[in-house]
């Protein structure tokens, strides 16, 4: 019995010691959004000036509500001739996420059906964009260098 007892507690501890030391696959990124969409902007190349917008206006891009965001920063074409956009967020939960990457699927679809008609060769910016999750962090990006901001993307979700 007293050999039982001792076997349950010696697998007990390692079970212990073996969570403790787990990475968790669900990781969160340690930068804020703001900090995200200001490094790829500021290190990446892109046709035309790119203008953050602010939150109220947010909801007219992205139609993603208050709540399910905790952080978010947003650039878009400043000219409005280029497809050319940066967009963080961060989710308030896992649950937002999926909420998020809807909201994102919506804004391609809006930017294709605005794009296909009137400036064409954007269509490969908007049918082939970075769009990168990471925990509750959402990065969508939509450049001509995908492969670039791809690795720019990655090394910042880290």
């Amino acid at each position: 019995m007293k050999v039982k007892f001792i076997s349950i507690v010696c697998l007990l501890s390692l079970l212990l010691s073996l969570t403790a030391c787990g990475g968790s696959s669900n990781s969160q990124v340690s930068k804020s959004a703001s900090e995200i969409a200001d490094e790829i902007y500021n290190t990446q190349t892109f046709q035309d000036t790119l203008n953050a917008i602010d939150a109220d206006m947010l909801k007219d891009y992205y139609r993603i509500d208050a709540a399910d965001l905790s952080d978010a920063k947003v650039y878009v074409s400043g000219s409005f001739s280029t497809a050319e956009e940066i967009a963080v967020f961060q989710a308030s939960s896992t649950d937002a996420v999926a909420t998020i990457q809807s909201a994102i699927e919506t804004r391609l679809e809006d930017l294709s059906l605005a794009f296909e008609s009137y400036v064409p060769g954007e269509m490969t910016k908007i049918k082939d964009p970075v769009l990168v999750t990471k925990g509750t962090t959402v990065v969508l990006v939509l450049a001509d260098d995908t492969a670039s901001v791809s690795d720019k993307v990655e090394a910042l979700l880290g």
